[in-house]
């Protein structure tokens, strides 16, 4: 099963995030019966296998219960939104949250193990891994260890927990009452419906990354929710002062991550580990060993700017722009289509796909969707497809399937002054990828507000002498340069506010032009 998969032999991967649950539900409705992962036809995934995607994340695969069901179904925020967005809702759309995990089974309605395998055997002959979710920090409140393994989780005394009693669930186990508590964020309200897991237990670590390599033989990769809140010092800040558990004064030993990442891989060598990361943690959760961390500084600074602090943001060291997940949306944030104006969404989407890392695209982006479905709703509104994005889109992610990018390497360009008093430079973004029969491809995004100017810099001796030819991939512009002028003095580009170009640069090197 375990065949070689594309993940393994580009430099720049691409990640489709699909919800699950609503994605079958959808299925289920256009075929009129039934869609489980076993059953999902060959024509449904092609549109997905076509945006020339290395991994398929189906996000929320896993069991929950019914206590995280009929919670979310209580919440007069939830439903409110539901309907909103959905004009016929039914109580049945909601769902729960499939980050309320009782088990690590996949959900016998969306197919069970057997369905699973079988996407998973689809997805692997097109040379496609599967991603599946992995939530460190809390389980549901209805997992099995609440009552088995009490200890486990985060308890707090009597007095405390009647202090603050949203932040804590009763329980009788092992011939005790155990206040636990649910499952939190720091900086946000807490998950109600979870309960938080004590990473200073040695036992539930060690659980934990068993979990983990459990996980690792039904999928290819994981994505990991909010990997950081199990960092030794993060998880420590956060619950030192609120918490009464028998373990809250003594040190983790060593970070978890670190122990089960190598717990899974002297298993499976190759299995993919991806960090929702933030707070600035990114690279040492690098450091412990994930592969790729999510990039949200990149979204924030593309949405709000300055165009300044994007180029900065890019300038970090180039093994931590590697490991870089880059994203305009996934199912947390709003929608890039309603997030963006469209001449942003276009340049932000061009600079997320260009410049070194993963990127990741979320199912309805391309089209455009606008709407932000909670994860805790089963049905996402029906929305028309924007006919004009998708054509960027389809040009963008076929300029990405060349060898340039998939096996080539990456280059940041200083965009340079035209003339001196004019900044407008400092606005652009520039990345060369050089495939290796030395195919170049050139990406420039004007992020200012105004009309920019710059000079990119192509001081290669090689096209000097010759006749070049910028092909704009996205676009039917053309240019014709002298090779010794831009050697000299660099490509001079005027672009208004978001212009940019994906340049194919022929006439140089090799009867290898592409």
């Amino acid at each position: 099963m375990r065949s070689p998969l594309r993940i393994r032999e580009t430099h720049h991967p691409i990640l489709y995030e699909i919800d699950t649950r609503s994605w079958l539900g959808r299925l289920s409705r256009e075929q009129g019966r039934h869609i489980g992962l076993g059953d999902i036809p060959p024509a449904a995934l092609e549109p997905i296998l076509a945006t020339g995607c290395d991994l398929v994340w189906l996000m929320g695969v896993w069991r929950t219960g019914p206590a995280g069901r009929a919670l979310s179904r209580s919440l007069p925020w939830l439903k409110a939104e539901a309907r909103a967005i959905l004009p016929d809702f039914e109580p049945a759309d909601v769902v729960g949250s499939p980050y309320a995990i009782t088990s690590y089974e996949v959900a016998p309605a969306l197919g069970g193990e057997a369905g699973l395998s079988r996407v998973r055997q689809q997805l692997a002959q097109a040379g496609v891994g599967l991603v599946l979710d992995f939530v460190p920090n809390h389980t549901a409140i209805d997992h099995p260890w609440v009552h088995r393994q009490p200890d486990w989780y985060v308890n707090a005394d009597r007095q405390r927990a009647e202090g603050d009693p949203d932040s804590w669930f009763t329980v009788r186990g092992d011939g005790r009452t155990h206040r636990i508590a649910h499952g939190r964020d720091p900086y946000f309200p807490v998950w109600r419906d979870t309960a938080q897991l004590d990473y200073r237990v040695p036992e539930l670590r060690a659980a934990m990354a068993d979990v983990l390599r459990q996980v690792a033989t039904q999928c290819d990769g994981v994505r990991c929710d909010m990997a950081m809140l199990v960092l030794d010092d993060v998880f420590c800040a956060t619950w030192q002062d609120r918490s009464t558990s028998p373990a809250s004064h003594d040190a983790p030993a060593g970070e978890f991550w670190w122990h089960a990442i190598r717990h899974v891989r002297e298993r499976y060598p190759a299995f993919l580990t991806i960090a929702e990361g933030y707070w600035g943690l990114e690279h040492r959760l690098q450091q412990v060993g994930f592969e790729y961390t999510y990039d949200k500084t990149l979204l924030d600074r593309l949405r709000t700017g300055p165009p300044e602090a994007v180029g900065a943001h890019l300038r970090a060291d180039p093994d931590y722009q590697r490991r870089s997940v880059r994203f305009l949306e996934n199912h947390d944030e709003p929608r890039a289509a309603s997030a963006l104006p469209r001449d942003r969404q276009r340049s932000a989407a061009l600079v997320a796909a260009t410049v070194p890392g993963m990127l990741m695209l979320h199912d309805g982006q391309l089209d455009g969707a606008r709407v932000r479905t909670p994860v805790e709703l089963g049905r996402r509104p029906i929305e028309p497809p924007d006919l004009e994005l998708r054509s960027f889109y389809d040009r963008l992610l076929d300029a990405l399937g060349g060898e340039a990018f998939r096996k080539g390497i990456s280059v940041r360009l200083e965009p340079r002054a035209t003339w001196e008093g004019d900044p407008t430079h400092t606005a652009f973004v520039a990345w060369l990828w050089a495939g290796p029969r030395r195919s170049l491809r050139l990406a420039v995004a004007n992020l200012g507000p105004t009309t920019g100017r710059c000079f990119i810099p192509l001081s290669f001796p090689e096209l000097a002498g010759r006749t070049i030819t910028l092909e704009d991939l996205l676009s039917d512009a053309r240019y014709v340069r002298d090779g010794q002028d831009l050697v000299d003095r660099g490509l001079f580009l005027e672009l208004p506010p978001d212009g940019h170009h994906l340049f194919r640069i022929r006439g140089h090197l090799s009867q290898h032009p592409d």
